[in-house]
């Protein structure tokens, strides 16, 4: 996703041990893990609202289909009936 390799990490991983010391550290990754949780179950379910969407927008134009094609077979069949009893 970001194209970061392990040494990236592990340099990035030593700069924020240096940085905040080995008090804190555990209490930030605590709290950065329990908001990429968040933000993970956020876009999980915006995925799921708009696939929803698509489904119903999907369902909808079927349904507008065969109505129109119901249509067309009524019509059909009325001039059929009209032609026979003539």
């Amino acid at each position: 996703m970001f194209d970061i390799g392990f040494w990236e990490l592990f340099v990035i991983f030593l700069l924020v041990l240096f940085v905040l010391g080995p008090e804190r550290l555990p209490l930030i990754a605590s709290n950065l893990g329990k908001w990429f949780g968040k933000i993970q179950r956020y876009f999980i379910n915006l995925k799921d609202s708009i696939d929803d969407e698509v489904e119903q927008s999907d369902v909808n134009k079927i349904i507008s289909d065969q109505k129109s094609h119901m249509s067309r077979m009524e019509e059909e069949i009325k001039k059929q009936t009209k032609k026979i009893k003539e």
